[in-house]
């Protein structure tokens, strides 16, 4: 049988059987699967809805990753990372003593991928800031590899007078949103690099479940406005944006908040604002 003709079966099907039996059998795929399928489930207010809906079904969202196995499936360069180490590299060239934060930054991956390609001055530091079990991991290898310019903290206060916070693929992870953390530190980064977030135009921000294999995590999806907006309000302007080609979000039976790319920025906040 064709592949044609089984998708054009399955197409029929869907319109036969009734809709809370579809929701139901994907709801119980998605929560048995445990490898990587880029999966969401359900629409939600908050990321404490989201995670009472997945708790009535036996689920503790929680973020889980392989980081040594994610360390060695990235150590080359995709198309997103480009304008990120376009915009890096000017600012490496301004200021050779470079204090880099990497929030949600692994075990140092976009460290050890963007080095031997980038010109890092001596005196950079790049602090990656992570959950506590992934900070332990990330010494070791660090200390493995010797690399005195990577450390790694639990603490968010590092970003209080840090001149470079750099966010990839991680802001919709984290319950605050990046406006609430940055107006918690007294001197934000003057840069902001954000590369792969999921945004909005179409609505209002709701959060999602993603299956990440290892792991069923909360997932925010932010309106685009309200997005750049915040920023605006803390004195950053927006000097750059990008579209992540390799990123997309599909919920089933949600068609209308699908997301065919992701967004990547490139913030400024003037020191005299």
């Amino acid at each position: 049988m064709s592949t044609d003709l089984v998708q054009s079966l399955k197409s029929v099907l869907r319109f036969l059987v009734p809709k809370s039996i579809l929701m139901a059998r994907y709801e119980r795929y998605f929560f048995c699967t445990q490898r990587w399928q880029n999966l969401h489930l359900g629409v939600f207010d908050s990321f404490q809805a989201a995670s009472e809906f997945a708790s009535r079904r036996g689920v503790i969202p929680r973020f889980a990753l392989d980081h040594e196995k994610w360390l060695q499936e990235h150590q080359g360069l995709s198309p997103h990372d480009y304008p990120m180490m376009f915009w890096l590299s000017r600012m490496l060239q301004e200021e050779e003593d470079m204090r880099v934060v990497d929030l949600g930054g692994s075990v140092g991956v976009t460290y050890y991928a963007y080095k031997p390609v980038m010109k890092f001055p001596a005196g950079l530091r790049w602090q990656v800031c992570e959950l506590d079990d992934v900070v332990q991991l990330g010494r070791r290898i660090a200390q493995e590899r010797g690399e005195p310019a990577l450390s790694f903290t639990s603490d968010l206060k590092v970003l209080d007078g840090a001149p470079v916070l750099f966010a990839a693929g991680v802001i919709q992870y984290i319950e605050p949103r990046l406006v609430e953390v940055l107006s918690a530190v007294k001197y934000p980064p003057k840069h902001l690099l954000i590369n792969r977030i999921p945004l909005t135009m179409d609505r209002a921000t709701f959060v999602t479940l993603q299956n990440g294999g290892a792991g069923i995590q909360s997932y925010r999806i932010e309106n685009h406005r309200e997005f750049t907006d915040g920023l605006n309000r803390l004195g950053y302007r927006e000097v750059d944006r990008w579209r992540c080609l390799e990123n997309s979000t599909y919920i089933p039976f949600h068609p209308d908040v699908a997301l065919n790319h992701f967004e990547g920025f490139y913030f400024v906040r003037d020191l005299n604002e």
